[in-house]
């Protein structure tokens, strides 16, 4: 199935043109230190399985303090 999703994202900028971003798939054990918004990165590392039920979805707000902004 993975055939079949986005390799490349396309990010317009000011001027019109596009930054091509790469799509890279990682396990999701690997998210806590990715700079993944919003922040959910620890969240899903922290899952027994990718598929797991979630007994309380509410995550800490984002903030300099717990986010880095790319």
């Amino acid at each position: 199935m993975r055939t079949t999703l986005a390799e490349q994202e396309l990010d317009e900028l000011p001027d019109g043109s596009h930054e091509v971003g790469i799509v890279a798939w990682v396990d999701y054990r690997k998210t806590a230190q990715l700079p993944v918004f919003p922040p959910i990165g620890p969240a899903l590392a922290a899952l027994v399985d990718p598929r797991a039920a979630v007994g309380d979805a509410a995550l800490d707000a984002v903030t300099d303090e717990n986010y880095t902004w790319v």
